[in-house]
């Protein structure tokens, strides 16, 4: 039994249920942050507990007392190793002021010093209150009370030492396997509570099992409750399709008589139409035959006028094109000749200047000749050459920078003359889809009529 809770061991843990609690009023005291001051001066020492307003001096010492747990577990055997009690228990604890001034020379252990000296009491106050199990009244009465008893003994017995401290302890029963009772041997002398266990324990499991029993009855009914459920919700829906399909059957029927009722009425109403359109067709016919004449008329008297207007726009447009460009092209003449002019004028004053520089420099030569040697003259002759050539370089740098924007001039005109074929072209093609155009209205005028309603005379089918 001892990797699951025997109905025996549920059982107890009921009997005892009354008594959890009873230690939840027990307050320790503890305080978060507890300290103590130790302060040494030569050979006195002083223990007091820290104040609010602790200013640390170079001697004193703090040591805090924090709160800190203990664990054990006990077990005892009882009834010959047939009834097993494991006790677990957990025990937080704090110093107080007075057990560290009492304690002075372990205070920096002192946590430690207290599991030591006293696991071993504790650990006595437990195996005497689980020896006094033997007597078999915890069978009646549950473990609760023994569990709360030994907590408080425990708090009891490190309250009066100056220790705070809660204890909680926990009871566990396991029950060896006997199924056959002549087995036990001499060492199980209560037969009064090994009976009372079986007791018990039968109880238990005759509970569990109507429990059992119960819950099944209830899962059975519920499983039937749904199934009757269900089966009332498939009637209601067979009967309510069965109508569906009834009612879609009748608007199915209806629908039919609807479409034949409008057949008749198109039918009628189509061969009505059919009559009113061929006595509209023979009217239109006569009205078209009518028309067509005083039509061909119109459309010709405005052809002509058409034509006539076109025909002036166009010369119109000739007229302003052709003076544009003699506007432009005397602007243009005008203004090459006014800057060949200035060119020319520019040029013969250059030349003339030349001339005369020329000049003195050759009388100047000869006026040098008489005075100078063989040597100077030839220098000077070698300067006037190269004067000469230089004024000739210039001229032809001249001439071809001239030509040069003769030919910018010229491609200038050239390409307003490109400009002005293009818009020659583009106004050709304007009078082409022009001309298409009132080919197109003319046919159009051609084929439409005038839409007339007719006028039928329903009695006699006769056209007015």
């Amino acid at each position: 039994m001892a990797g699951e809770r025997s109905p025996i061991d549920i059982w107890l843990t009921e009997i005892g249920s009354e008594g959890h609690g009873m230690n939840d009023s027990w307050d320790p005291g503890f305080e978060t942050g507890r300290q103590i001051v130790v302060a040494k001066w030569g050979p006195f020492q002083k223990i007091y507990a820290r104040p609010a307003d602790y200013r640390p001096r170079l001697h004193h010492q703090l040591y805090a007392l924090p709160v800190d747990e203990l664990h054990f577990n006990r077990q005892v055997k009882l009834y010959g190793d047939y009834c097993a009690i494991d006790a677990m228990v957990n025990v937080r604890f704090q110093a107080t002021v007075k057990y560290a001034q009492a304690h002075a020379d372990v205070i920096h252990i002192i946590n430690q010093h207290i599991k030591t000296s006293c696991e071993v009491l504790l650990k006595d106050i437990v195996d005497q209150e689980l020896h006094k199990l033997a007597d078999g009244k915890w069978v009646d009465e549950g473990l609760s009370a023994v569990e709360q008893r030994i907590a408080m003994q425990i708090n009891e017995k490190l309250t009066i030492q100056n220790i705070q401290c809660r204890a909680l302890c926990e009871l566990l029963t396991s029950f060896a396997e006997t199924p056959d009772t002549a087995k036990l041997d001499s060492r199980f002398a209560k037969d009064d509570i090994y009976l009372k266990i079986l007791k018990k324990n039968f109880e238990t499991q005759e509970q569990q099992n109507q429990e059992r029993i119960r819950q099944e009855l209830a899962l059975e009914q519920q499983r039937l409750e749904r199934q009757q459920r269900l089966l009332d919700q498939y009637n209601q829906e067979q009967e309510l399709y069965r109508i569906e399909q009834e009612q879609a059957a009748l608007n199915h029927k209806r629908r039919l008589e609807e479409q034949e009722r409008q057949l008749s009425e198109r039918f009628t109403i189509e061969e009505r139409m059919h009559r009113e359109q061929v006595y509209h067709e023979q009217y239109l016919k006569r009205l078209e035959q009518e028309a067509a004449a005083n039509t061909q008329q119109e459309i010709h008297a405005k052809k002509l006028e058409l034509d006539q207007q076109l025909q002036q726009e166009r010369l119109a447009h000739k007229q302003k094109l052709k003076e544009t460009e003699l506007a432009a092209e005397i602007a243009e003449f005008e203004k090459n000749q006014s800057a060949w002019n200035a060119i020319h004028e520019r040029l013969r004053i250059e030349k003339i200047e030349q001339e005369t520089r020329i000049k003195q420099l050759e009388n100047e030569a000869k006026l040098a000749l008489l005075d100078t040697t063989q040597s100077e003259e030839q220098q000077l002759q070698e300067r006037l050459l190269k004067e000469k050539m230089m004024h000739e370089a210039r001229l032809k740098d001249m001439e071809l920078e001239m030509q040069i924007q003769e030919h910018e001039k010229r491609f200038t005109a050239t390409q307003q003359l490109d400009n002005y074929l293009h818009r020659e072209i583009e106004l050709l093609i304007l009078e082409k889809h022009r001309g298409e155009l009132q080919q197109e209205v003319r046919r159009t005028r051609q084929d439409e009529l005038p839409a007339i309603p007719p006028l039928i005379n329903q009695e006699n089918g006769e056209s007015h």
